[in-house]
């Protein structure tokens, strides 16, 4: 990612499987290696899945070691036939196997203390390379490897996530904190209810920023996230780069970033009520239940939260909200009218201070010429305001109902704000 700073180490990881490329499962070592690395000031460089084919793990363990001052592998160390990296990095470093007491012992202890006896196909994994440093491995039967070439080092860990990440941190994130120079930081903001042209547009020249940090893009139908990326000689550099960087998205787009890395839309709702004191009810219909769900994924919702109803047909709408029947009649299920009548009715029978409501048609049938597939109505009503906003949505089912909830909850936050 920072390839002008020469001075971050670099890494690769390799994950070895055919499961993995085959898609049986879905691998999330990589993941958590690289996100532990930048924090730990390593610029991942590339990440890379393989097949067990002994060439192809050769390949391109080789050509990561020329690139890169640390090369991390996992998978294939296992018993089984099919676990063939500990020999490929056998024959490439022209190693003699031998038996290592300690690892011999280990796998005992791991099959005494479950009341069971080491098993024969298991006692090969005590055969280890003669000149790799073993990482003793206390949580399974693999161990790890440490190899080094052209002082850069190639860390061999097992596929097994808990395995993994003890190896990782009891030998790799130490290593690297002794050798590291920079450090690295990310953050995210997060924006919600504009397309990523239109984004870009209102943000406009971002060229002052190009000195201090990197920029891009990542978005999904949920909303935008800026990815904010900076390196420097220690953490307090780093993140004032990161600060300052924050503050010109925040002078630009202040209404539309609601909140930064892990934040969730409805965490930031839950604040502005709290902050407020204000109490929340919700009515349903397209989204079925989404947006109760996602307000009450946050601990302490209680407090703010005092009920949703999903009012699916026309008469629950009636009868449980107090629709008029004229009104949906006269106007549609999914109209600005019955969207309007759903919330204010909602906040009458719960006696909250505001209610939500959304109405819509999620697909993918239901849709005319008139009304297609994806028309929403979204309303917000409080004491002072009722605001209502209308959305089409061109996704399927599923995507038109998290669309619509999380368009719910930003109209909502956008209302809160309002609030002095």
């Amino acid at each position: 990612m920072f390839q002008t700073n020469e001075q971050l180490l670099k890494a690769e990881i390799i994950a070895i499987g055919n499961e993995i490329t085959t898609g049986l499962i879905q691998e999330s070592n990589s993941t958590y290696m690289a996100k532990r690395l930048n924090e730990e000031g390593v610029d991942v460089a590339r990440v890379v899945s393989i097949g067990d084919i002994e060439s192809d793990i050769e390949n391109v363990i080789n050509e990561a070691l020329r690139k890169s001052n640390i090369v991390i592998t996992t998978g294939g160390l296992g018993p089984t036939h099919d676990d063939i990296t500990k020999k490929v990095l056998t024959n490439m470093f022209k190693s003699e196997p031998k038996q290592d007491p300690k690892v011999l012992q280990d796998i005992e202890n791991f099959f005494r203390n479950r009341g069971k006896t080491i098993p024969e196909y298991s006692k090969p994994q005590s055969i280890v390379p003669h000149n790799a440093e073993i990482l003793y491995n206390e949580k399974g039967t693999a161990p790890g490897f440490l190899f080094k070439r052209n002082g850069n080092s190639l860390y061999v860990l097992p596929g097994v996530p808990l395995e993994m990440r003890h190896l990782f941190e009891k030998y790799i994130a130490v290593d690297v904190r002794k050798t590291g120079k920079n450090k690295i930081g990310h953050r995210i903001l997060n924006t919600t209810g504009i397309t990523e042209s239109k984004l870009w547009e209102q943000i406009g020249a971002i060229e002052p920023l190009n000195d201090n940090v990197q920029i891009a893009s990542l978005p999904s139908h949920l909303g935008i996230r800026i990815r904010l990326s900076a390196t420097g000689e220690n953490e307090a550099e780093t993140q004032e780069k990161l600060d300052k960087a924050e503050r010109f998205f925040q002078d630009k787009i202040p209404e539309l970033i609601y909140g930064k890395n892990d934040e969730s839309l409805e965490e930031i709702i839950g604040r502005l009520l709290l902050d407020k004191n204000q109490k929340l009810s919700v009515a349903e219909s397209c989204t079925g239940g989404l947006i109760g769900h996602r307000l009450t994924n946050i601990s302490g919702s209680s407090e703010y939260f005092l009920e949703g109803m999903t009012t699916y047909t026309n008469e629950a709408k009636i009868k449980r909200l107090g629709v008029p029947e004229n009104i949906i009649e006269t106007y549609g299920a999914v109209s600005r009218e019955t969207a309007i009548a759903m919330a204010e009715g909602m906040r009458k029978v719960s006696g909250a201070d505001f209610a939500v409501s959304v109405t819509g048609i999620a697909g993918p049938t239901g849709g005319t010429k008139e009304k297609p597939v994806g028309l929403t109505y979204i309303a917000v009503s409080g004491e002072w305001v009722c605001e209502c906003q209308q959305f089409i949505f061109p996704q399927d089912r599923e995507r038109n109902k998290e669309r619509a909830a999380q368009s719910a909850l930003n109209l909502l936050r956008l209302e809160l704000l309002k609030i002095d």
